[in-house]
């Protein structure tokens, strides 16, 4: 797959403050990614910059293989980049689907019955002949993917997207998500601040904490946390220690510590030769929120 989005190098500076300190990263067709960190750790600058709202930064980013610094001095018909940054804005005296008509007009959308499987594939069919005024911040934030996704642009940013959602809504709008970038090709940038959701939707987690990129010091790819259970705790942790092995989470009966798992069907053989008795050997699968209060290590709020 090729890469849709290319930020290399990113650095953006507000007075004396660092807000973006040499930010890279990419995303392919079709891929999610998510972007995670605490309140003011330069998520929406990211995006904005992305989008060109904010013109102004060191570095360079890319969409396809055009610098953005050219794309949006040559604007042209249809749009490639669509977006959610903060609060969707609406002309609120105008109804859902006059203002999804206007944007799509904007946006060089020709084929308007596209508009028809968008909505409907929100939800929205009901609310399209009400007014923008009388839509709660739910409704707005879905008319407001809708209106991001006229002309499946083949890069999308969402910036909390699930603001203001209903529970029984939000995974209907996953679905969407993960259904445009699969089927439609389109690269998708998304942050929230429900982890969950981003762990079952994405393909990868870009972690940034005060302008930086942060990569995860555990992050080993040959090493996995395991778990064995068994009768004689003390003679496991005796033997593993003696091993060289760090152990964590000691319980009455199970113990964690991490391995190569293409060592650990020699490490089973060497407790039975030892007599060593273990009901259980699992590997653990560290949760997107494990790694994030790992990474942030209490700086949740900058």
């Amino acid at each position: 797959m090729k890469d849709i989005l290319k930020v290399e190098n990113v650095t953006k500076i507000y007075g004396k403050k660092t807000v973006l300190d040499n930010v890279s990263f990419s995303i392919k067709e079709g891929e999610i990614v998510g972007l995670v960190g605490p309140n003011g750790a330069g998520k929406t600058t990211v995006m904005k910059i992305i989008t060109g709202l904010t013109p102004k930064y060191e570095g360079n980013v890319y969409i396809g293989n055009e610098n953005i610094r050219n794309k949006f001095k040559n604007k042209t018909k249809t749009k490639n980049v669509g977006c959610i940054i903060e609060t969707p804005g609406f002309y609120p005296s105008l109804t859902g689907e006059e203002n999804l008509k206007f944007f799509a007009e904007l946006s060089g959308l020709e084929d308007l019955s596209e508009i028809d499987e968008i909505v409907e594939s929100l939800g929205l069919q009901n609310a399209m002949k009400k007014k923008v005024g009388s839509y709660s911040l739910g409704m707005r934030q879905r008319l407001g993917i809708a209106q991001s996704v006229l002309t499946y642009p083949p890069l999308l940013i969402l910036d909390e997207p699930t603001n203001g959602l209903d529970p029984n809504i939000i995974p209907e709008i996953r679905k969407f998500i993960i259904n445009i970038a699969k089927n439609k090709k389109v690269a998708v940038l998304i942050s929230s601040h429900i982890l969950s959701e981003l762990e079952i939707m994405c393909d990868k987690i870009v972690f940034i904490q005060k302008g930086k990129i942060i990569t995860p010091e555990d992050n080993n790819a040959s090493e996995a946390m395991v778990r064995i259970t068994t009768s004689n705790i003390a003679e496991l942790q005796k033997f593993l220690r003696k091993n060289n092995y760090k152990l964590f989470n000691l319980a009455i009966n199970s113990v964690e510590f991490k391995i190569d798992p293409s060592e650990l069907e020699n490490l089973t053989r060497c407790l039975a030769i030892n007599k060593i008795p273990f009901s259980t050997v699992e590997i653990l699968t560290e949760s997107l929120e494990d790694k994030f209060l790992n990474i942030m290590r209490g700086d949740l709020v900058d």
